[in-house]
């Protein structure tokens, strides 16, 4: 197998969820998973376990298709939500105190 740009954890959690992708069958950064027997429900599972396992929401973020999704393609997706948001350093709560002259319903 070649390199991926995934790490274990997203590829266990697709092999887990994927019945067409044994152990000894590679898992491909370009190729639909379709052609390892994903469908819509296999997707909602594995969509779950990736919310659970990296602490993130995916709601609204995978639209592509089912049958033309690619492991590459989910994590990315996956990637995307991990980033953090481009205020957050902003936010009260990231630096753990607040600021002065803040709203009263954000230093609560």
């Amino acid at each position: 197998m070649g390199q991926t740009p995934w790490n274990a954890k997203f590829e266990a959690v697709l092999r887990h969820g994927l019945p067409g992708l044994g152990k000894d069958k590679g898992l491909a950064v370009d190729v639909p998973m379709e052609a390892y027997g994903l469908d819509s429900l296999a997707l909602i599972g594995i969509v779950s376990a990736l919310e659970s396992a990296y602490g993130v929401s995916l709601a609204g973020q995978v639209t592509v298709p089912v049958r033309s999704l690619t492991a590459g393609q989910l994590w990315g997706i996956l990637s995307a939500a991990l980033q953090p948001a481009w205020d957050a350093g902003r936010h009260p709560s990231a630096t753990g105190g607040t600021a002065r002259g803040q709203a009263p319903w954000i230093m609560a």
